[in-house]
């Protein structure tokens, strides 16, 4: 067992037992009031017990989370957060050996213990035993399939070409490893693209269809990650098409529930219509208004946005290249209608945007359009 994974069993003990806080009072009267521990019945001593330990393992104080967790298995010998947090402290202080024993006790008083079964996924990884980790991990998948603690697990498959594999196999095969590694929703940002990334890379191995990756597409999207979310569709989905700079350059979808596409930034005083072939804008503001943006791939560079703009002023239309949120243009550089430069800082999650001077009417946009300057498209 490596030094990192045994720092990962004891930081995963606070993840699963974080929500452990048991504020007794009998327990608070013992420690004010030593002379009157006897009172408190053993099943609270056990309690406080255990959340001293959790406590200590957060804080990386080894020597008391073992102290406090063979307290909690003196006042409770068969509750099986007792031995997992004794198997967890031993690691800490680098008894690996002891550390494995205490957790394969845990596993035998519960199977549902859940940092146990993540300790032995790891162990039985860290020894090359693929499927016998797999085992411990399909285990604590099903008596705990939304805990957090799984991103960490399937970070450890992943590591290792054998345990790749058996990732692959087993998300292919079985839906509720598919169901979890495919979560998007409140997913951490940096586990969200790595996921992607192995699922596009694997396709040839993993293929789920536009159905199962959906979500996670969707969510890459919404979070501006056009690169991320359009390999992985184009990966997965045997009917995707290549995509161009910018979806749906004429508004033809507009307000469908399309993955890649514009978003409207209509309000009161903002209105956006689409119309065949085209889009009406008109803001009736005092300021210049975001009213159309689109979550692009781009390298870095300098681009000229051009757009067919009819109406009172062809100048009434700006444009906005920025990383993550779309950013009132400065002056100058031209005009959408006239070819407006702006330039690609080369970021992975750069926002489109389109800004619709005040008090100048309706106006309508169509066959907007990005063009790399000084290289051909």
């Amino acid at each position: 067992m490596t030094a990192e994974r045994a720092r990962w069993i004891v930081s995963l003990g606070g993840l699963v037992f974080a929500a452990l806080v048991l504020a007794s009072g009998f327990d608070r009267l013992s420690s004010h009031q030593p002379s009157d521990a006897r009172l408190v019945p053993a099943p609270f001593r056990a309690d406080a017990a255990r959340v001293t330990a959790s406590s200590h393992l957060l804080a990386g104080r080894h020597e008391g989370a073992l102290a406090a967790a063979r307290q909690s298995i003196l006042a409770d010998p068969f509750d099986p957060r007792g031995p997992a947090f004794l198997g967890a402290a031993l690691y800490g202080q680098g008894a690996n050996d002891e550390g494995e024993r205490a957790m394969l006790l845990t596993a035998r008083l519960s199977a549902r213990e859940p940092l146990s079964q993540g300790a032995l996924t790891a162990i039985s990884m860290a020894d090359g035993k693929v499927g016998e980790a797999a085992r411990h991990f399909d285990i604590l998948l099903r008596a705990h399939p939304r805990t957090r603690s799984l991103d960490g697990l399937f970070a450890i498959m992943e590591s290792r070409p054998e345990g790749r594999a058996e990732l692959a196999r087993r998300l292919t095969r079985q839906s509720l490893w598919t169901d979890a590694y495919l979560r998007a929703e409140g997913q951490e940002v940096g586990v969200l693209r790595d996921r992607a990334r192995f699922l596009a890379a694997n396709a040839d191995t993993i293929s789920l269809g536009c159905d199962r990756i959906d979500p996670l597409v969707r969510e890459l999207a919404r979070r501006n990650y056009r690169a991320d979310a359009q390999s992985l569709h184009s990966a997965q989905c045997a009917s995707a098409s290549s995509g161009q700079v910018l979806a749906d350059s004429g508004f033809d979808r507009l307000g469908e529930d399309a993955l890649f596409g514009w978003r409207r930034h209509g309000s009161g005083d903002v209105t956006i219509s689409r119309r065949a072939g085209s889009v009406d804008l008109e803001n009736r503001t005092s300021v210049t208004r975001l009213v159309l943006s689109q979550p692009i791939a781009l390298p870095p560079g300098e681009y000229r946005a051009f757009g067919s703009v009819s109406g009172a002023n062809s100048d009434a239309l700006l444009a906005s290249l920025n990383c993550g949120e779309p950013a009132r243009p400065i002056q100058g550089g031209g005009s959408l209608g006239r070819g407006q430069l702006i330039r690609s800082d080369g970021c992975d999650d750069p926002v489109f945007g389109i800004w619709l001077r005040p008090g100048l009417g309706v106006v309508a946009l169509d066959n907007v359009r990005l063009e790399a300057v000084g290289r051909a498209d």
